[in-house]
């Protein structure tokens, strides 16, 4: 009998060990499980309590909440978005040096048209009016070098040529750097009849160009004349529209290019 006693005594103090056990667990998860969602929802305020919150953003989890609270603030402090805007043509252009004179108006058309700046490519380079001939290209165009607008000589190129850009401000910079014949002043322009072309959109036109060089520098001297020839090819997309530059191709008298195409 008093084994049965000890017995019956020792399975009551385990199985009372076991409730204990039990009920400490069940309130530690009860306790965890509390925590969690105080934290969950303290974070889950801080986002969507917010007056500037977008609507319709998608709900976000306590880590998120609080695991990115300091990369918001950090795009918050930022005002300039990806960074400076793109430089404007204008502006690109306003800071390139141009040998257009003050009193271009009144002084003769370096296209050697005998006729007043004003009165001849004039209208065109300032856009008045629009190129109606193939010829008014050539001539407009030489003067734009001779003077250095290069603006122009963007808007009369034709998106099939090879020198055309879709980036212009890339385009004028590179014409800036290396494309406007800065080592030489454009002496005369010497052009041929225009040349009907596969069609009444097309038409061609050989001309020559003399140069003086204005240093010595690449082969040249000081003073010394070069003649280029080109046979350029000009196109429009109808009766109506404007003719622009679409290819060309350039010859030199320097012994022994005469016959090279240098383009």
């Amino acid at each position: 009998i008093q084994n049965t006693i000890n017995n019956h005594h020792r399975r009551c103090r385990a199985t009372n060990i076991i409730e204990v056990k039990v009920a400490l667990i069940m309130h530690a998860m009860s306790t965890i499980l509390f925590l969690t969602l105080i934290g969950f929802t303290t974070g889950f305020s801080i986002i969507t309590s917010r007056p500037n919150a977008a609507v319709g953003a998608r709900p976000t989890t306590a880590l998120a909440a609080k695991g990115g609270s300091k990369k918001k603030k950090g795009i918050a402090r930022t005002t300039k978005g990806f960074g400076a805007p793109p430089p404007k043509l204008e502006d690109v252009l306003a800071k390139m040096k141009t040998r257009t004179p003050d009193n271009a108006d009144e002084v003769d058309c370096p296209c050697g048209s005998g006729k007043t700046h004003g009165e001849c490519c004039g209208p065109f380079l300032s856009g008045e009016k629009k190129c109606l001939t193939p010829s008014d290209v050539l001539r407009s165009r030489y003067t734009a070098f001779t003077w250095r607008n290069i603006k122009y000589i963007m808007d009369t190129t034709h998106e099939t040529c090879r020198d055309y850009r879709e980036d212009r401000v890339a385009w004028a910079n590179d014409l800036n750097k290396g494309g406007m014949f800065d080592s030489f002043t454009f002496v005369k322009l010497d052009p041929s009849k225009e040349e009907d072309g596969e069609n009444e959109n097309e038409s061609f036109i050989e001309f020559k160009v003399t140069l003086r060089a204005n240093e010595d520098r690449g082969g040249s001297v000081a003073g010394q004349e070069t003649i280029i020839s080109e046979r350029s090819r000009f196109v429009r997309a109808g009766a109506e529209e404007a003719w622009t530059y679409a290819s060309g191709e350039v010859r030199s008298d320097v012994a022994g290019l005469e016959d090279v195409a240098l383009n």
